[in-house]
């Protein structure tokens, strides 16, 4: 049997669904943890002996990827090789005031309104487009600017010429499921990468792609990075890649459901008990029907 249909009928959706991407041309509760990875705008300083002579320098490059695998358990590589298995978005803000992430559930896309973890959706950023700009209040565009926009990668990562912070080579990483929150500054690099793979038929799942990163300069005069893309060798899909893509999708509905408890938390006081009674016997109706 093709392996593709086989996960599809197990699943219940189609496989691009799961992953989470567009087919081209067609219409905090704890969980497992997951190894983070983490693009590095700025290298890692440190000292190396030239001839008897200590020399100070960029022990890990800038445009480095940060593998962060336990407390006390975090490496570095330069070119990983990642096999993307899900894309999710959500909205996002730092709320400083709190010392909190307030986001969004995760979803495949930002069409919606989506619940968030402080009671209200989308982080009280207007919905749809707007396509009268100049006419927003200020306030509103202020808001608006200050969410942003998050995509995040689910995969197997490998890479050899591992390090840790002071440059010393460690053991290469083979397979090592990840969570990736891509800068805003590379998504545009990683929406161009799936694009191109779509346009070929092919969904991240069934390719590798080596990850680097470019250096740019900003107005301020800073340096940042922005990954980098390139298509590796395809892949079959093999009957393991099942567990694997349930395993991630379970991860992302045990995070969402916290956040939509929080919601729920966050509005019990605005809803009246005979209006939640109602509310009730409208859901009891719909899951009857």
């Amino acid at each position: 049997m093709n392996t593709e249909l086989a996960i599809q009928n197990d699943l219940g959706m189609s496989l691009a669904e799961a992953v989470g991407v567009t087919p081209q041309g067609g219409g905090e509760r704890k969980s497992a943890a997951l190894p983070r990875v983490n693009l590095m705008h700025t290298g890692i300083m440190g000292e190396i002996d030239v001839n008897g002579k200590s020399i100070k320098t960029e022990v890990v490059p800038s445009g480095s990827y940060k593998i962060t695998r336990g407390e006390d358990d975090v490496v570095y590589a330069s070119s990983p090789t990642v096999r993307i298995f899900a894309i999710r978005q959500q909205w996002s803000k730092w709320d400083a005031k709190e010392e909190m992430m307030m986001k969004t559930v995760m979803s495949i896309d930002l069409k919606g309104d989506l619940k968030d973890n402080v009671g209200t959706f989308n982080l009280g950023r207007p919905s749809g487009y707007i396509e009268d700009w100049d006419s927003v209040p200020e306030k509103t565009k202020d808001l608006i600017r200050s969410i942003k926009r998050k995509k995040i990668l689910f995969g197997e990562l490998s890479a050899t010429g591992v390090t840790d912070e002071k440059g010393n080579p460690v053991d290469e990483i083979t397979a090592m499921p990840f969570y990736f929150e891509v800068p805003p500054s590379s998504i545009k690099s990683l929406d161009l990468a799936v694009n191109a793979l779509g346009r070929k038929n092919i969904l991240p799942i069934q390719c590798t792609l080596k990850l680097g990163a470019n250096l740019v300069n900003s107005n301020t005069g800073n340096s940042f990075a922005v990954m980098t893309l390139d298509m590796g060798d395809k892949v079959d899909l093999q009957p393991e890649d099942q567990d694997t893509l349930h395993n991630f999708l379970e991860y992302i509905t045990t995070v969402n459901s916290y956040i939509l408890e929080q919601w729920d938390e966050k509005n019990k006081e605005s809803i009246s008990d005979d209006d939640a009674a109602i509310v009730a016997e409208f859901v009891n109706v719909e899951e009857a029907d």
